[in-house]
């Protein structure tokens, strides 16, 4: 920080840790919850608790920075993946229900596709055919 007090836009920043473990509400409104980003099953036993009375805003989990840049945006889109732990165990699926390791994740796309970027190469291919439908029916 400068010698005045005033920060700048370059300026490193330190956020208390405290702050990336909450779980909010819903409507983003209420902390109703915190996770360590430790273990998944923490987690898990924590939406539990929270969801006999609230409700929660699964795309703002904590710790969604553990997610694998390969598995983000096209494959969140896909099959979301919530969050991760520091082990690489996620949790995932469309209510956020399931459990699935990193590699479980990367692994089925392997099965299915031969691999995450062929997958991705898939949706582009049927990204631009759709636009050409779309374009072509509007002539």
């Amino acid at each position: 920080m400068s010698e005045i007090g005033r920060r700048f836009s370059l300026d490193k920043i330190t956020v208390d840790p405290k702050l990336k473990n909450r779980i909010f509400s819903a409507d983003g409104d209420d902390h109703i919850g915190d996770w360590d980003g430790e273990c998944i099953d923490d987690l898990v036993k924590e939406i539990d608790r929270i969801e006999e009375r609230r409700d929660v805003n699964y795309s703002s989990l904590p710790h969604s920075s553990n997610i694998p840049d390969d598995l983000k945006p096209e494959v969140g889109k896909d099959y979301p993946v919530w969050t991760c732990d520091v082990k690489g165990r996620c949790l995932v699926g469309d209510t956020g229900s399931e459990i699935m390791t990193v590699d479980e994740i990367r692994n089925h796309y392997i099965n299915k596709y031969g691999s995450i970027d062929k997958f991705k190469e898939k949706l582009e291919i049927d990204r631009a055919k759709f636009i050409r439908e779309v374009k072509n029916r509007s002539e």
